[in-house]
């Protein structure tokens, strides 16, 4: 073969490799990162209960009712939040590969997980209690109510009392307040009367001040300590106003800048990734097409099946290999990273990302399988070939 032909081939076998390097990096980002299928995967097997277990764990007790009550909806919910979580991915992404020729993002938000009926059920399915029993103690200390020694038992009382009624304002409140942040409404504002809140104060104090009187009160009648707590309750519950209103400051941060949803933005940042991924898919096609070629004008240089079969061949078995190696020093380095990363906010998020670590990975292995196997068939071809090749060319001896 002439030296021409040998410099040719190796050429474009050093082409071939390095196509078929950026080759697999798109076959992995398509079956990972722009297929909703995997996103979706990962949301599914998300340990979210026993992530909230150890937040619990470690959360300080100031933020403990707060956790308590999501983690009361996950328990209950889980099923169902997931999937409203994987219909919104479904709906972006049916877009983003161009299933679909438009987006209305504050719909499908809407639609999924921002929908007021169902978040309303999630809190109507809920346990407020702990949360309302930590704003009655802050509310009692703060406006200087009037109470027993022992308190406790009735703050419980007032927090069971009153939670049916908070959970009736949180369906009122909801839907006006979604439509606000997804960009259907202009301005928010929703009054609530507090009315049975101070009922609800005012009969559970009042037993609790008659039942265990504070030291200076203890030597009064019954009736005059239930005087008594009228007094001092008409005095500081007038600091309570007889409704309260939520408005645009609910959804306004700091700086002054509101969290409503900006959906034309979000749309455009939408739009720009479609088309980023559009471009993609004609890149990846472009480079199949290449990677044919090259294999084409390998054998056509060659123009030998024996030949042929052994430079693509080792390229393939060369590729495939570099490539498995490539999958357990990648695999090995992040799970190795992730081991020793400190990822004090919680110990089961390290365990879950150690225990899916694999799967991004996984074409890359399945494409090393692949490749490995295809070299080795194409060199066992190119050795019978060559083999019968010269059993072929031997003398044939007749009598």
């Amino acid at each position: 073969m002439s030296a021409p032909k040998i410099i040719g081939a190796v050429i474009l076998s050093i082409i071939l490799f390095i196509a078929l390097c950026f080759f697999s990096v798109a076959v992995t980002v398509k079956v990972t990162a722009l297929n909703s299928s995997y996103v979706t995967s990962l949301v599914e097997d998300m340990p979210v209960s026993e992530i909230l277990d150890e937040a619990g764990k470690q959360a300080d007790s100031a933020d403990s009712p707060q956790l308590d009550i999501i983690k009361g909806i996950i328990d209950n919910d889980e099923a169902t939040i997931k999937e409203r979580i994987i219909m919104l991915i479904n709906d972006i992404y049916d877009y983003l590969n161009s299933k679909s020729d438009d987006i209305d993002i504050a719909r499908i938000l809407g639609d999924t997980v921002l929908d007021s009926d169902f978040m309303t059920s999630l809190v109507e399915g809920s346990d407020l209690k702990p949360l309302l029993e930590e704003f009655i103690a802050d509310l009692i200390a703060d406006k200087g109510l009037p109470s027993g020694s022992s308190l406790d038992e009735y703050i419980e009382n007032i927090a069971a009392d009153i939670e049916p009624w908070a959970k009736e304002q949180a369906g009122i409140v909801i839907p006006p307040a979604f439509d606000y942040v997804l960009g259907n409404s202009d301005t928010f504002s929703v009054s609530v009367s507090l009315d049975e809140l101070k009922d609800a104060l005012e009969e559970n104090l009042k037993q609790s001040f008659l039942s265990s009187p504070p030291q200076k009160y203890q030597g009064l009648s019954q009736a005059e300590l239930g005087q008594t707590f009228d007094a001092l309750f008409e005095q500081y519950s007038g600091e309570i106003p007889p409704s309260y209103t939520f408005d645009e400051k609910l959804f306004t941060n700091q700086d002054g800048t509101s969290m409503a949803i900006d959906a034309t933005e979000l749309e455009q940042a939408l739009r720009d990734c479609r088309e980023g991924i559009g471009i993609f898919n004609i890149a990846f096609i472009a480079l199949i097409i290449l990677i044919l070629l090259l294999i084409a004008g390998i054998i056509l240089i060659y123009r030998d099946i024996r030949w042929s079969a052994l430079n693509l061949g080792v390229v393939s078995f060369i590729f495939g290999a570099g490539l498995m190696v490539f999958y357990f020093t990648s695999l090995w380095m992040i799970r190795d990273f992730l081991a020793h990363q400190d990822i004090a906010f919680n110990s089961v998020i390290q365990d879950w990302l150690i225990s899916i670590s694999g799967k991004p990975l996984l074409p890359i292995l399945i494409m090393s399988i692949c490749f490995a196997a295809t070299g080795i068939a194409l060199l066992v071809t190119c050795f019978f070939y060559r083999r019968r090749q010269r059993l072929d060319e031997l003398p044939v001896y007749c009598e």
